[in-house]
């Protein structure tokens, strides 16, 4: 077996080599504010997809839409400082985040837009993205069956899959939380466009929908970049086994049971 990823550990909590543990220490004590939004989804479940969207609505006179990491904070990879810098000058702060409910910066007046993806292309997404990130991990031969032991673990960045997934699903009917999935993302994405802008305030949807087929058109068009891989799904079968398979669907039973998300994506997994 291969040495696994490298994380940096804080407190047990696993990120990227290449992240600073200040900056993921310090991105916890950012303080929210009224008008806030923050994209928060386990990585690998759509959330650049979704920052494209939020920024379209947000900005509704830039085009064409910058790829997110040139304009949105990472708040854990670039620290509280940085991402408040970042967003200074922005009537409303968009942020993207994959830290857990207990650590995204709360106030009851911010957004929340979490997007949960099932764990099966998750975690081969997750793989896939382990291996070509070689700065970050240094796991560029690593292997599918001892990554799916990590995953299944929780021993990897951003912890357990659903030490994020539950905490997030339960807090779905909250005022200011909107749950969105990236199978309804890429199956049906101008719904998507207009129940965000909807989500986000009457006055983001009344700017889309005054210009709907312009504005639409250029949201649709900076997803072409991310889309391809969005709508692959299923790409869990070309790696999991018949045991693989079992053990991960017996522990989202397990996780799941007794809440309204055991059943989601039965017909996925």
């Amino acid at each position: 077996m291969l040495p696994p990823p490298r994380f940096n550990n804080l407190d047990g909590f696993l990120v990227p080599g290449s992240y600073a543990v200040e900056h993921l220490e310090s991105a916890r004590t950012l303080k929210a504010r009224a008008g806030d939004v923050f994209v928060c989804s386990y990585p690998d479940c759509g959330t650049d997809y979704v920052l494209r969207i939020v920024y379209g609505v947000l900005n509704n006179a830039v085009e064409p839409i910058p790829d997110p990491e040139k304009v949105v904070p990472h708040v854990e990879r670039v620290g509280k400082d940085a991402a408040e810098r970042m967003t200074a000058k922005d009537p409303a702060r968009l942020f993207k985040t994959h830290l857990p409910s207990k650590w995204t910066p709360y106030h009851p007046q911010a957004k929340y837009i979490c997007v949960g993806r099932n764990p099966k292309d998750t975690s081969v997404a997750h793989f896939y993205r382990t291996r070509e990130y070689v700065e970050g991990y240094h796991y560029e031969n690593g292997q599918w069956d001892d990554y799916f032991e990590l995953f299944l673990a929780g021993q990897v960045d951003f912890g357990d899959y659903f030490d994020f997934f539950l905490p997030w699903f339960t807090r779905k009917d909250e005022d200011n939380v909107l749950f969105l999935t990236y199978e309804y993302l890429a199956d049906e994405t101008r719904d998507a466009i207009l129940r965000i802008a909807r989500f986000l305030g009457d006055e983001y949807e009344d700017r889309v929908l005054e210009h709907r087929e312009h504005r639409l058109h250029v949201i649709v068009d900076s997803l072409e970049d991310v889309k391809a891989p969005l709508v692959q799904l299923g790409d869990w079968k070309t790696l999991y086994s018949a045991d693989q398979s079992e053990r991960m669907l017996d522990r989202f039973h397990e996780k799941t049971k007794g809440t309204s998300a055991q059943h989601m994506w039965a017909d996925l997994m």
